[in-house]
């Protein structure tokens, strides 16, 4: 499995959670060579990291680590972003 893309499509803060929850949309190529597929996950991370990543790096990584894990929504890509043989 290899991460083509990762886009953070919606955010939003928990404040009495101390969070921020975040729709990552991840397109992956699978080990096979197969065709890629986009796939949903919901991540949610600290909203601070003192001296840590950035809060973009964390959200990335928590949601490809959900992914990595079996958890999150797949979707076939689009026709019009599929590549032409």
């Amino acid at each position: 499995m290899r991460i083509l893309s990762a886009r953070i499509t919606r955010a939003r803060h928990l404040r009495t959670d101390g969070a921020v929850e975040a729709m990552v949309t991840l397109l992956v190529l699978r080990d096979d060579g197969g065709e890629p597929y986009l796939t949903d996950l919901t991540a949610v991370v600290p909203d601070r990291a003192p001296e840590g990543a950035s809060l973009r790096e964390r959200i990335l990584a928590s949601a490809k680590l959900a992914h990595a894990a079996g958890r999150g929504h797949i979707r076939p890509r689009p026709r019009s972003a599929r590549r032409v043989a």
